[in-house]
């Protein structure tokens, strides 16, 4: 027999999909079938799967050694050691800022070097990540950045702290805030909208009359010399968004090779940095980071370049 104890990390989940994550190698049906067969208990009695765990609930489990191994084996999580620019950190959230060139997720189960695997690792050691098999949450990021993108990611650590950040950031719960150097002169703030979607193959996205709705909100900063400072927000967050729709209305990222923003002795990656990730309307153990903002300093080409071509 195995007892688990829940904690506050893993508290606010269902228990069949606590259970899931726990017995990693069971199939649904088995799971469903213990619950039924009372070969699993809630609170020592009989549960159907679908109850909200609460901090310190006390879920057993009737099975062999054999089968326990059998249907739950260690979590594979990679972890890598890498400088991580924190920006704020507690015991629910890191937030940090992204360097250029590297991804925020493998696109493979055997990528290595991202930042989600050094900020695992920043977390493993300093004991705020415990991958063994009975830790069923892995921290994640709750927004991500195109891999030459720079700026503010923020890291939920908890299950709650995951839960919340990712509705605040999918609804209106959040406020996204760019600043982009882009070709030719913007002399107006303006509000861009339409339809997107994304080739698999290429990985390039396009507007389209289908596609996932998208709303950028722009505004100049400083113009001059055929370059413009602007400070973006999005309204919607799809991949490539900022830089679609900038390319779109004539003034591509400068040094956005994919999009248009390629000049001659320019910069080689795109100029766009996540500013600053704002948070709103969180409750819960979340409260304390309602009108929060995360906000990360400009990397250093990205100032040589506004010096260099703005002043």
């Amino acid at each position: 027999m195995k007892e688990i104890i829940v904690t506050g990390d893993n508290k606010n989940q269902r228990l069949d999909k606590f259970l899931l994550k726990y017995l990693n190698e069971a199939p649904k049906g088995f799971v469903y079938k213990m619950l039924r067969k009372k070969n699993i208990k809630l609170n020592g009695g009989k549960a159907s799967g679908n109850e909200l765990l609460e901090e310190n609930d006390v879920i057993n489990i009737y099975l062999t050694d054999e089968t326990f191994l059998k249907f739950s084996s260690q979590k594979q999580v990679a972890l890598y050691r890498g400088e991580v620019d924190v920006i704020y950190e507690d015991r629910h959230v890191l937030a940090v800022n992204k360097p250029r060139g590297i991804l925020t997720h493998p696109d493979s189960p055997n990528q290595e070097n991202t930042m989600l695997g050094i900020v695992l690792g920043h977390l493993h050691s300093n004991g705020s990540f415990d991958i063994s098999r009975e830790s069923v949450f892995t921290p994640a990021f709750c927004n991500r950045l195109d891999m030459n993108t720079t700026g503010a990611l923020v890291c939920a650590k908890t299950l709650g702290a995951a839960q919340q950040l990712n509705h605040a950031v999918s609804g209106q719960g959040s406020v996204k805030t760019y600043c982009a150097i882009v070709i030719g002169e913007v002399a107006e703030s303006g509000v861009l909208r339409g339809f997107m979607e994304k080739q698999a193959d290429s990985n390039i996205s396009s507007l389209s009359e289908r596609g996932k709705e998208v709303i950028t909100e722009y505004k100049p900063i400083t113009a001059k010399n055929g370059y413009s400072l602007l400070e973006i927000k999005l309204v919607t967050g799809r991949s490539h968004q900022i830089r679609v729709h900038m390319a779109s209305i004539g003034h591509p990222v400068l040094g956005d090779k994919k999009y248009g923003g390629a000049v001659s002795n320019g910069p080689r990656f795109q100029m766009l940095h996540a500013k600053s990730l704002y948070f709103q309307g969180l409750e819960g153990d979340l409260t304390y980071l309602s009108n929060k903002t995360f906000e990360a300093k400009e990397p250093e080409d990205f100032l040589k370049w506004k010096r260099k071509l703005l002043g």
